[in-house]
């Protein structure tokens, strides 16, 4: 911005003009003239000025057409406009300032008035300019904040769904490793105590006994065994499908808990994709986990069922209950929320003290690729 600033004055009257020009450039600001409004609006429009006295009266255009027309360019619609008239009529002060115009100056002019107003209203200007270029600073680096924030959320999000198959296929294979070497090591073991149970008969009851032991215990380690292969990863889940691990899981949850179970699915079986299909048993083995440890129930309910686009999951219980919108910091509840988040689903956890609590997911279907 140049110096005090630049003014466009537009005036018929040439004493007048030549009186502002003088006025003004004294006090330091660059003048132009318009004799007329029509140079007027074309110099506004060539070079827009800080600020704008026009003339009410004026031959041909007067000053307010000018006004609505500098007010409805876009190129100088921002100008600040002051209209000087000899008219102090209240009835074209009011239409001036429904035209846009920011102030009023009466002839003859006063020398303090004049200088008072103009330096007010470039300030002005320019500290909009200044605020709103402070505001635009400011939005653009917040846009580049949110984007990165975006960025490393996606990165985070990428790097757990990374993670989160890792240790699924880690889970595996350390399942594979107990159920075929630990596993069969163990049952051949059995076997032979079996065997060497029945050669002892001869050698005295105290024999026979520490043998008999020997051949239980191998056979609690085996089933003990057996449960953490299926904790890790559920066999039934890669070789019968989703189906047969949620039921055969239920089974073993009633067995182990005593606590009554109804399942309900409205297919034989589910055409996900595998890792879907992780998800929504993990969702399961999770929330009866919970069950199990906090909420004193006496019965569960789990409903799978699937659509076209979507499947769904709801698991409801008779327990305890709490205050889903004061515990949405549990780990096991955070674990099933970004699980769900991660397969692009949705999840919610509706609870109050003593009214059980109900998990419902809804996923998007992701088939298996068939070649």
């Amino acid at each position: 911005m140049n110096g005090n600033g630049e003014i466009l004055i537009v005036d018929d009257t040439v004493a007048s003009l030549d009186l502002l020009a003088e006025l003004l450039v004294q006090a330091g600001y660059e003048v132009r003239l318009a004799p007329n409004g029509h140079m007027a609006l074309r110099s506004a429009n060539e070079c827009p000025p800080e600020l704008i006295l026009l003339d009410v009266r004026m031959p041909g255009i007067d000053g307010f057409e000018v006004c609505r027309q500098l007010k409805a360019a876009e190129k100088t619609r921002d100008i600040p406009v002051i209209f000087l008239s000899a008219i102090n009529e209240m009835t074209d002060k009011v239409k001036g300032f429904l035209l846009g115009a920011v102030d009023y100056i009466a002839k003859p002019y006063q020398v303090e008035e004049v200088l008072a107003r103009v330096h007010t209203h470039i300030e002005l200007r320019r500290l909009r300019f200044d605020l709103e270029k402070r505001v635009g600073e400011r939005t653009e680096q917040l846009n580049q904040s949110e984007t990165r924030l975006r960025d490393s959320h996606k990165r985070l999000r990428d790097l757990t769904a990374f993670l989160q198959t890792v240790r699924e296929d880690e889970r595996a294979a350390i399942a594979r490793e107990l159920h075929d070497e630990l596993g069969q090591a163990l049952t051949a073991l059995r076997i032979d105590l079996g065997w060497l149970r029945n050669k002892c008969v001869g050698l005295g009851a105290n024999v026979v006994d520490r043998v008999a032991a020997a051949h239980e215990l191998t056979k609690r380690t085996i089933d003990a065994l057996h449960r953490i292969s299926e904790g890790l990863r559920p066999g039934m889940l890669d070789v019968l499908g989703l189906a047969a691990a949620i039921e055969h899981h239920m089974d073993e949850f009633r067995e182990r808990s005593g606590i009554e179970c109804a399942l309900t699915m409205n297919r034989d079986e589910f055409d996900l994709d595998n890792r879907l299909a992780t998800t929504i048993f993990r969702v399961v083995q999770e929330a009866t986990t919970n069950i199990l440890r906090h909420a004193g129930a006496s019965h569960v309910a789990v409903r799978l069922s699937e659509t076209k686009a979507h499947i769904c999951l709801d698991i409801e219980d008779d327990g305890c209950g709490f205050n889903a919108s004061a515990h949405n910091n549990k780990y096991g509840l955070l674990g099933m929320q970004e699980r769900i988040n991660m397969s692009g689903g949705e999840i919610r956890i509706d609870s109050q003290p003593g009214a059980g609590v109900r998990i419902h997911v809804k996923l998007p279907v992701q088939r298996e690729n068939r070649s």
